[in-house]
């Protein structure tokens, strides 16, 4: 199973007044993470994209378990769980500046086309999808 690692220092603009990131930013963060995991799998988003598929979130969840604060790098755990034609899941871990556990989160996505239609994904675009998922980490 592919783990992609991706590194993330947190900005000024992501934290409330206490310099806590907002938890609205780990949204933007999980994204970042598939984003990154796609790429390293060598597959890049913008490629499913140029084939004319979206990935659209259909369910997301977080748990929050230590703050996380202005200026601190932390690191995004991003794994695929699932990947069928037309239903993907990720799983996340964002891990602190120490190496600690800050949030877990999970997301569930349609296959869709550029008018939101729900579709499935083109074989080719699914056996490369699903061998990446079977590569050691």
């Amino acid at each position: 199973m592919v783990k992609c690692n991706s590194r993330i220092r947190v900005r000024y603009g992501e934290t409330d007044q206490m310099g806590v990131a907002h938890h609205g930013a780990i949204v933007n963060w999980l994204e970042a993470g598939r984003v990154d995991w796609c790429r390293a799998v060598g597959i890049p988003y913008s490629e499913v994209e140029a084939a004319g598929f979206n990935m659209a979130v259909a369910e997301l969840t977080i748990r929050y378990l230590k703050p996380i604060f202005f200026d601190e790098e932390i690191s995004i755990e991003t794994v695929a769980e699932k990947f069928t034609a037309r239903l993907i899941l990720f799983r996340y871990i964002v891990k602190n500046s120490k190496g600690e556990p800050a949030a877990e989160g999970k997301t569930r996505h349609l296959v869709v086309g550029k008018s939101l239609k729900r579709m499935s994904l083109s074989h080719e675009l699914l056996v490369r999808f699903r061998q990446a998922m079977e590569q050691d980490a």
